[in-house]
């Protein structure tokens, strides 16, 4: 137990490649502990290297690249405790980042809009309690809330580059009732939100309803229809409203191996206008290859209402584009492999295509509609140099690509450090 606590830390900092929640909420119960574990601590440091500590606007002629070397530390709690009835697990992680040199946070595009910044604290936290009234009825709430600087894309929340610090939450609260052996519903409300420190025009609040049908054919199989209903409430831009119609199914194809598949259509009203159409699909897939290596993956495609004024144009004062549509298509993997008793090696990729469509608003200059991705991987491995203690390494590599020069940009880090569990 100690040892896959120390290795869900060691990502969450080295490699970003786990999130509290997991993988967009997708895999049923994913978040469950699997048994009671005591009060445990797990403690870092790190030093490492950044080619590109601030890329807003870092392919603008006479913008320079932040390259800084910088450190970091933290610290995480993790309690679990599971009984026939209920579960409860709680964990907690803070953190700090410090750049020996500070690094030129713009905002709004202009040369005297900007924040100098060498310090950045960080904190996130998670409380998953799952309770079984009785052999019909189950309530769960899963609430996560994390206050960072960097993008971590397993989220789904990052922007194609570094915005500055941010405040995410996010609590979701259900029902389960089985109403025959075969025959089950699942009713429940998300409240989740986003809030910017630096930039603005960015920060949104999500209210979702949802309600879901299951039903079970095999022991392995169950069939899923739901319906969702979502409405968002946008700092800037206009709020939204969204409907999905979902069916899907999930497969246990061995005991080691889950694997979830829902797709339909999903209509997207902006500000009570024309609604937009398109197909939805999500699928998750979670595996341990054997005792000392495991894998997950998911894909998501759909209509998102984040982000939808943009700059596109090179330079310091850049044309803005306001788009009602933005269809994202996201890929991601996260895997781990015990290469030895004292040698766990770990990495991850996430590939991000973004199309900008429908432009309703902005400069006359700005595009109809522009296309862009982003590529995210990283791998890295700890070492068990005495009970306990780890010598740990990662590297981290985006590339962001667009219609727009001024998103482009690459970014590399490398880092190095020593952690301890206990």
């Amino acid at each position: 137990m100690k040892k896959t606590i120390f290795i869900s830390a060691l990502c969450l900092v080295a490699g970003g490649l786990l999130s509290a929640q997991g993988l967009y909420n997708i895999m049923p119960n994913d978040d469950e502990a699997t048994d009671s574990s005591p009060l445990s601590w797990v403690v870092g440091a790190n030093i490492g290297w950044d080619s590109n500590a601030s890329p807003q606007f870092s392919e603008v002629a006479g913008v320079d690249t932040d390259e800084v070397l910088y450190l970091s530390a933290f610290v995480q709690a993790n309690f679990a405790n599971k009984t026939p009835q209920t579960t409860l697990d709680l964990w907690g992680q803070v953190g700090v980042l410090y750049y020996l040199d500070e690094i030129d946070q713009r905002g709004g595009g202009a040369p005297d809009t900007r924040a100098d910044e060498d310090t950045y604290p960080s904190f996130r936290g998670g409380l998953n309690f799952v309770h079984r009234v009785n052999e019909s009825l189950r309530l769960r709430s899963r609430t996560n809330v994390s206050y960072e600087q960097e993008p971590d894309y397993d989220y789904g929340v990052a922007t194609d580059r570094r915005n500055g610090s941010y405040f995410i939450y996010s609590s979701d609260n259900s029902a389960g009732y089985r109403w025959t052996e075969r025959l089950g519903t699942s009713t429940g409300y998300r409240l989740s939100g986003l809030t910017f420190d630096e930039v603005d025009r960015n920060d949104y609040v999500r209210h979702l309803f949802y309600h879901q049908f299951r039903y079970r054919t095999t022991p392995s199989t169950v069939w899923t229809a739901a319906y969702r209903i979502q409405f968002q409430e946008n700092d800037a831009n206009t709020d939204s409203k969204s409907h999905y119609f979902l069916v899907g199914a999930e497969h246990e194809l061995s005991p080691t191996t889950v694997v979830v598949v829902r797709g339909g259509a999903q209509g997207q009203d902006i500000s009570g206008g024309e609604t937009n159409w398109s197909p939805y699909a999500e699928a998750t897939l979670r595996t341990a290859l054997s005792e000392t290596a495991s894998l997950r993956a998911f894909v998501r495609y759909g209509l998102e209402d984040r982000n939808r004024a943009i700059s596109t144009q090179d330079g310091f004062f850049p044309e803005v584009g306001i788009y009602e549509e933005r269809r994202v298509f996201r890929i991601g993997t996260q895997g781990s492999y015990m290469v030895s008793e004292k040698l766990t090696a770990f990495a991850g990729a996430n590939v991000i295509y973004t199309g900008y469509d429908s432009k309703v608003g902005g400069m006359p200059a700005a595009p109809g509609s522009l296309d862009e991705s982003i590529f995210n991987v990283n791998a890295g491995a700890s070492f068990e140099v005495s009970d306990n203690l780890y010598v740990t390494g990662s590297v981290n590599f985006t590339e962001s690509s667009s219609d727009a020069d001024i998103r482009d940009y690459k970014r590399t880090r490398v880092q190095l450090g020593v952690q301890s569990a206990f």
